[in-house]
């Protein structure tokens, strides 16, 4: 699964293994029709000669995937897919210490991105990264869109049957829709089906007896021992801290994928707070400790009334020379998320649905002030607090600098959806840039389903809901919510708009007009 977008511009190294296992499987494939050398020899390429340790263009893979298509007589998709189920294994061997021994093919494929990540972006910032998004549907169970100028599907296809034979075990994969056949992304849904009593190498793969040796980077995980808490402990989660840093912890009162949040007293300001304690599975990895440690950077430069407030970055050390657990002081909030709001009252009123989304533009107008993209604007972010209901946006764990390469703004949480899919603007499901507009696109559909108790895009899946909104074909709100006003109505489906260019500028502007909308209806 490393190799889903291999072809374009990753680390030396990495990429000069692929073109070595590229020419074993050129003998193989092309056993009786011509060899390796044949191959090469009809192919005009950038170099005479392909190394483990070398970088090569992407056009020299393509050409010679496609003259060994030809001299085959098979069809390109089925060479792809091939080669794919052949090099799945050594990629898998080549990542070696960044994946975990206990995962097996469906863990494996919904941590690619992370794995990408750690291997190749921290390595090279300016590779481009695959849009890669998953969904564990259960555990046995798997939904992954992936989208590609490439358009190697087959490729991806290939990769995954290949991870499914090194672990020994038997997967099923639909495709729903396809680049191939026109559609705007690949979707596949995995199915683990069976596990093998024994695991059975595939002819391709027993051919080849030798498989180079990879060292990554001196910052990358080395199987070493990892930063461990006694009170994150796998085995006894529930286990409580005494204190985490100078603060008194009293419950926990969340966990998720990067960790575990507590609500703590402290005793220096007489205050309650939530503090968010990064898993140290998840600290021993150090691109997941950088997007930690970057939402906790990027929140705290924040200073709005509607944005949570970090009141101190640390790390939390337990004696020894131990790395440290980085944690996060917030603010302890009081209220109830904008989803659970909107789930027990409905359709929300006109006025205070104005109100909520001018708070929220003006929130992500101060992060758009300091460069910062949310990337992740939903209900669940929204925080509704005290009896006034006022907005507090939290969770900046996919925010972005838009001072950054574009390649490394591709930062994303292990394991989840690199946004929900009903919020994500249509450049998050392709390789676009992103910027502020991506925000108020999520804006835009939160203050559609406030008003219409709807969502302008369905699906009954997340295939079928990224397809719609790729598709860029929203309902009208007036037609879902015929009682809205029309400047409201217009003002939304512009920050609908399938183009960013079509959307608001800034989230100050929506802001602005929103405020002038308010003024009018007060006055009427």
């Amino acid at each position: 699964m490393i190799g889903f977008r291999f072809l374009d511009r990753v680390s030396p190294i990495v990429h000069g293994l692929i073109f070595f296992y590229l020419q074993k499987f050129a003998d193989v494939a092309a056993a009786g029709s011509t060899s390796w050398k044949g191959v090469r020899s009809t192919v005009t390429t950038t170099t005479s000669r392909f190394l483990p340790s070398g970088s090569y263009p992407d056009a020299d893979a393509v050409a010679i995937l496609s003259t060994i298509a030809d001299t085959t007589g098979r069809p390109l998709p089925s060479i792809l897919e091939e080669f794919g189920q052949f090099l799945a294994p050594h990629l898998v061997k080549v990542a070696g210490t960044v994946v975990d021994p206990t995962w097996r093919t469906l863990d494996l494929i919904e941590h690619t991105e992370a794995i990408i990540h750690t291997m190749i972006r921290t390595t090279t910032p300016g590779a481009s990264p695959p849009v890669l998004e998953t969904v564990r549907q259960s555990p046995d169970e798997l939904h992954l869109v992936y989208s590609s100028a490439r358009r190697l599907c087959p490729l991806a296809v290939g990769l995954m049957r290949g991870i499914a034979g090194h672990y020994g075990e038997t997967i099923r994969i639909e495709e729903p829709s396809c680049l191939l056949r026109g559609d705007p992304f690949c979707s596949f849904v995995i199915e683990h089906v069976a596990t093998d009593t024994h695991e059975p190498r595939s002819p391709l793969t027993e051919t080849l007896m030798f498989t180079p040796r990879v060292e990554l980077a001196s910052d990358q995980p080395t199987g070493g021992a990892r930063p461990t808490a006694t009170f994150v402990n796998d085995a006894d989660r529930d286990v409580l801290p005494m204190s985490i840093g100078e603060y008194k912890v009293l419950a926990m009162i969340g966990r998720g994928a990067m960790g575990q949040v507590y609500l703590a007293e402290d005793d220096r300001l007489d205050r309650r707070v939530a503090i968010k304690v990064m898993h140290p599975s998840r600290a021993s990895d150090p691109a997941s400790r950088q997007r930690f440690i970057r939402e906790s950077r990027a929140t705290a430069a924040i200073e709005h009334p509607h944005v949570v407030t970090i009141h101190h970055v640390g790390e939390h050390r337990q004696g020894g020379d131990q790395a440290g657990l980085p944690f996060i002081v917030m603010q302890c909030l009081h209220g109830d998320t904008l989803a659970k709001y909107r789930a027990a009252v409905g359709t929300v009123p006109l006025t205070e649905t104005l109100r909520i989304g001018r708070e929220i533009a003006e929130g992500l107008a101060a992060a758009h002030r300091r460069g910062l993209v949310h990337r992740d604007v939903k209900p669940e972010n929204i925080i509704l607090e005290g009896p006034a209901r006022e907005v507090k946006i939290i969770d900046f764990g996919l925010v972005c600098d838009l001072g950054d390469d574009p390649a490394k703004s591709h930062v994303t949480v292990d394991g989840a959806v690199v946004g929900t899919p009903a919020y994500m603007a249509p450049e998050r499901i392709s390789d676009r840039p992103v910027d502020a507009r991506t925000d108020l696109f999520g804006l835009g559909v939160m203050l559609y389903e406030l008003l219409a108790d709807r969502l302008p895009f369905t699906g009954t899946s997340m295939m079928a809901m990224l397809a719609s909104i790729a598709r860029g074909s929203p309902t009208p709100l007036r037609s879902a919510a015929p009682e809205t006003p029309e400047d409201v109505s217009d003002l939304v489906m512009r920050m609908i708009a399938h183009e960013p260019a079509d959307r608001p500028a800034t989230a100050r502007a929506v802001a602005d007009t929103i405020a002038t909308i308010e003024k009018r209806l007060a006055n009427s």
